[in-house]
């Protein structure tokens, strides 16, 4: 049976406050592999907040890799190597709280492999980038946000080693689920910007405007010149900081 656990809740970044408990019990061990934990429905009624705060808490905890979400079933602590995750490093990087600090590093870290990979890319380099593109764009069109955030993964992983520096790679490789964590949240609030938002017609508007986006990144390949590139990453992360902004304006003017 689910706790109560409204007591332990602030009023701001609500899903952000139940990740960070949900995890807590998971790399503590009071959730064992193969547990089934409380339903979306059950954590909400334990927390007293929306069905879909508790729905963003669990999918940030799969994106990690930390559950499994079963359709029709339930969702399940999965058998994961949590040891190699809990070093004073990894468990840095399961804690996504910070999130303006990894939009900085995140900028940065871009920067770096984007000016390698300009200077160091061939033309098969390029083929492989566009026919990533390709997919990109195809899920985009389709909607399937699980495969545009799979491919946008695989894209970032392809231009690191492009880069043709294999710190780059490793370094990717190591806050890989923390990126794709990260990315599945920013895509939800880029979804709610005012620009977006307004195309409720169209469910998947915003994917379409991320995937037309991330062109900049095939661009820049192309024309040797990193800063187009930089210059899309620096303006998404703005606009997906001053959405965030707003949002936890909003919510402090509801609270009071």
């Amino acid at each position: 049976m689910a706790e109560n656990h409204a007591h332990q809740l602030k009023r701001k970044s609500i899903s952000d406050q139940i990740f960070d408990i949900l995890k807590e019990k998971i790399i503590s061990n009071q959730w064992k592999p193969g547990d089934k934990i409380p339903s979306e429905t059950e954590l909400a009624a334990s927390f007293g907040v929306s069905r879909l705060s508790a729905r963003t808490a669990i999918q940030r905890l799969s994106a990690l890799g930390l559950v499994e979400i079963r359709v029709g079933d339930g969702t399940y602590i999965k058998d994961y190597p949590l040891d190699n995750l809990l070093t004073e490093g990894s468990e840095l990087l399961l804690s996504v709280r910070e999130e303006d600090e990894m939009g900085d590093f995140r900028g940065l870290f871009e920067h770096g492999y984007m000016t390698l990979a300009c200077a160091n890319r061939t033309q098969e380099d390029i083929d492989r980038v566009a026919e990533i593109m390709h997919r990109l764009e195809a899920c985009a069109e389709e909607g399937q946000l699980e495969h545009y955030l799979e491919t946008d993964n695989e894209l970032h992983r392809t231009l690191c080693d492009i880069a043709r520096n294999q710190y780059f790679s490793m370094v990717y490789k190591l806050m890989e689920k923390t990126f794709i964590a990260q990315y599945r949240i920013n895509t939800e609030h880029f979804s709610r910007l005012p620009e977006n938002s307004r195309n409720v017609s169209e469910e998947n508007y915003y994917l379409k405007r991320l995937a037309q986006g991330h062109r900049s990144y095939l661009d820049a390949l192309v024309k040797r010149d990193p800063c187009i590139a930089n210059d899309y990453m620096g303006t998404y992360l703005q606009r997906y900081r001053d959405g965030r902004h707003r949002e936890e304006t909003e919510k402090k003017n509801i609270w009071g």
